[in-house]
């Protein structure tokens, strides 16, 4: 198991926004374990740099990066005794214009797995440019051009945190497969296909992407868990560590939220 330096994590601190297509951070970037997300992950620093790096062990100190999905990275924040490292970072939904524009970019630069690749993607736009961009695609969720059957099953995804009784989350491949009328293996080979990864890798992000928001109004990492399909917050944790490099709970305390607190869900008492 991967463990955050507890000083690496603990160099986050800023705000995070919630939106479809969208999170987003602005503020101190700290560091992460190496990890692999089913977003496409912009980073562009408005003052210091940072040091990412690829599964290969390759290292490149930088300002601006383009990560794609699924492939594995980490990063490193400077020496405190070097500065720090302000900026933003947004993670665009795989299934939304935004990310296919920039992967694209990745793809031009050379191997998707290698740190050199990310950092050229990025190094003739600058920081402004490409948070525009991000923002502009980020609000169009979802791309041209997707086989009917991937569409619909984003369509049932819904961007707000789900209540009991409210709507449902991604179903399984097989479930899904079903709702859609194809087999499971044709759906799970269009996902990898059209986004770029696995149907799960997606389901999963999906589903953190509810808890998290759940979190940011205040439920528990308990309810936000169980809110998201999760089977409890441990499963929680491990999802949010796999997938950020850091624990939803040092998340939340770096965007300022409160998931200590309990939310009151609808018809519910709080003890």
């Amino acid at each position: 198991m991967t463990v955050v330096d507890p000083g690496q994590a603990a160099g986050w601190a800023g705000t995070a926004r919630l939106e479809p297509g969208m999170l987003s951070f602005a503020g101190r970037l700290g560091g992460t374990a190496a990890h692999a997300h089913a977003a496409v992950q912009v980073v562009t620093l408005t003052a210091g740099t940072v040091v990412f790096r690829d599964r290969y062990g390759g290292r490149q100190r930088a300002a601006a990066a383009i990560i794609p999905a699924g492939v594995v990275h980490a990063v490193e924040a400077p020496n405190p005794v070097d500065g720090q490292a302000y900026g933003t970072t947004c993670y665009l939904d795989p299934a939304g214009r935004a990310a296919a524009a920039v992967a694209a970019r990745v793809r031009a630069a050379g191997d998707r797995h290698q740190v050199s690749a990310w950092i050229a993607a990025a190094a003739d736009t600058s920081a402004d440019q490409l948070l525009v961009m991000s923002h502009d695609l980020g609000a169009q969720v979802t791309r041209a051009g997707l086989h009917p059957a991937v569409a619909a099953v984003l369509a049932s995804a819904s961007q707000r945190p789900p209540d009991p009784g409210g709507p449902a989350l991604p179903a399984s491949l097989t479930e899904a497969a079903t709702a859609v009328g194809l087999s499971a293996t044709r759906l799970g080979h269009l996902f990898t296909e059209q986004l770029g990864l696995p149907y799960t890798a997606w389901r999963r992000w999906v589903r953190l992407q509810h808890a998290m928001a759940a979190v940011q109004e205040g439920a528990t990492l308990t309810h936000a868990a169980h809110a998201a399909g999760f089977t409890d917050s441990a499963h929680l944790t491990r999802v949010c560590r796999a997938m950020f490099g850091i624990t939803p709970t040092q998340a939340a305390r770096a965007a300022g939220w409160h998931p200590h607190r309990r939310r009151q869900w609808p018809g519910q008492q709080l003890r």
